[in-house]
């Protein structure tokens, strides 16, 4: 089992902070709702237990044979894998009734024979959207906001069987979009959303925030990397740094994920109908909950309309439909990549000065918030999530989980990552061995 955090005493009491935090939590109300809700329990039903074999057959066979719909997801376990089943994104209008490769639209054709095709009785990718988009807007008349009216990255989330141990916190890249989840199991606990603590000052959202949440936590953080950040908060980094990340600016990905430096002030769950729907706007933390049976949701984006806006609305515009979240990070994910991003700009900027011990105490603080983090949340699962070609820092993390577990120090590892030029670098500007010249033949 996980970490777990401090939670609230009740329902009411979690809804309001959802609430509160933008986040909504809908029932199926009208009777064209609550129709679809029983026909979601007797889908997850059907997919879960009765035909289970049959349909972990389909996303396996998927999965096995590069059929591109069928995925795995982290927070599963050694017997209970968490499968993302995701349905084809090229017509929106598609009834999920037709043949298809698709993993997805099999599942709902396997059950639409065993229970008939009549309209009432069948279940389409169609109607799932139209749940959605209706949950969608019941958001926007209650917050008088913008309306979405299309939806992207749709998928079944699933897993057959448990426990499992649930999912790291993470934040996915979604802004301006709509993360939308429609539980469709019965007693399916919902995503667990986090509520941070902002320490009595301003979340994290840039590189000023970043060093006042240091230092309120009481580190001293050194000069050269508050100079380094300050200055550079709006580099465009593609241009002069690494592009392997993909990463704007630093101050751009930390308006996304700094809140993810944030310690956890307590975390909301529920337990769920089929039918309910929670709505999340923004790049809110969040997880899949540490599970003891099967469960099925389906998952979204919602995607709003460009006509349809108010002057905030407009700063994230060129990101509609883009940011699906896929692109997304756990705490220490993403400062990883942040060590790696600041490593290599400290050897930039201060390469001709007389600064070298300097830049070492900066390397140094990096690591120890990083080796925090790991303490905090240690797990395996870190490891599958680095690419295999980040072959170094994937070999010392390694040893920084073993150590960890085992409640050793790591001072060593410490200063092994902060006096190498391999660890927390990337690929693209790891310094390769030069290749040995091949002799030229003597001209006779």
């Amino acid at each position: 089992m996980r970490k777990e955090y401090p939670q609230l005493n009740s329902d009411h009491e979690i809804k309001e902070e959802l609430t509160e935090m933008g986040i909504d939590v809908f029932e199926p109300q009208s009777t064209s709702e609550k129709h679809l809700a029983r026909l979601f329990e007797d889908f997850s039903q059907f997919v879960l237990h009765s035909e289970r074999d049959k349909c972990l057959e389909i996303m396996e066979d998927d999965l096995n044979n590069s059929g591109m719909s069928v995925g795995e997801l982290q927070g599963g376990s050694q017997l209970y894998s968490i499968y993302r089943v995701s349905f084809p994104s090229d017509d929106d209008s598609y009834d999920g009734q037709a043949d298809s490769n698709n993993a997805a639209i099999k599942l709902l054709n396997y059950y639409n024979q065993q229970h008939g095709l009549s309209s009432k009785t069948s279940l389409t990718m169609g109607k799932i959207k139209q749940y959605m988009l209706g949950m969608c807007d019941r958001r926007s008349r209650e917050r008088n906001c913008r309306r979405y009216t299309s939806l992207g990255n749709v998928m079944f989330i699933l897993q057959l069987g448990g426990p499992t141990h649930g999912q790291v916190r993470h934040i996915d890249n979604m802004v301006p979009n709509l993360q939308i989840c429609l539980y469709m199991s019965s007693e399916c606990p919902s995503t667990v959303v986090y509520a941070m603590d902002d320490g009595n000052g301003l979340p994290v959202t840039n590189a000023t925030t970043l060093i006042d949440f240091w230092e309120r936590q009481g580190k001293v953080v050194p000069e050269i990397l508050k100079e380094l950040l300050i200055l550079h908060g709006d580099t465009k980094l593609k241009s002069k740094h690494t592009k392997y990340l993909g990463w704007s600016t630093i101050n751009l990905q930390l308006l996304c994920f700094g809140k993810l430096y944030q310690p956890v002030a307590y975390q909301l769950g529920l337990q769920t109908v089929p039918g309910t729907t929670l709505l999340a706007g923004g790049n809110e933390i969040h997880a899949g909950p540490p599970t003891k049976h099967s469960r099925m949701f389906a998952f979204a984006i919602g995607v709003p309309d460009t006509n349809d806006q108010n002057a905030d609305d407009r700063l994230h515009d060129d990101d509609i439909g883009k940011n699906d979240g896929e692109v997304q990070y756990s705490p220490v994910l993403f400062h990883i990549d942040f060590c790696c991003l600041i490593f290599s700009m400290l050897d930039h900027e201060y390469r001709a000065s007389n600064k070298e011990d300097s830049v070492r105490e900066a390397k140094r603080f990096l690591v120890e918030v990083l080796v925090e983090l790991i303490r905090d949340y240690p797990m395996d699962e870190y490891l599958l999530q680095i690419d295999q070609e980040r072959e170094d820092v994937r070999t010392w993390l390694d040893s920084i989980l073993s150590r960890v577990a085992e409640e050793l120090l790591v001072d060593g590892l410490v200063a092994e990552a902060v006096q190498s030029d391999r660890i927390l670098y990337t690929p693209d500007l790891i310094k390769r061995p030069p290749k040995k010249m091949k002799k030229k033949p003597i001209q006779r």
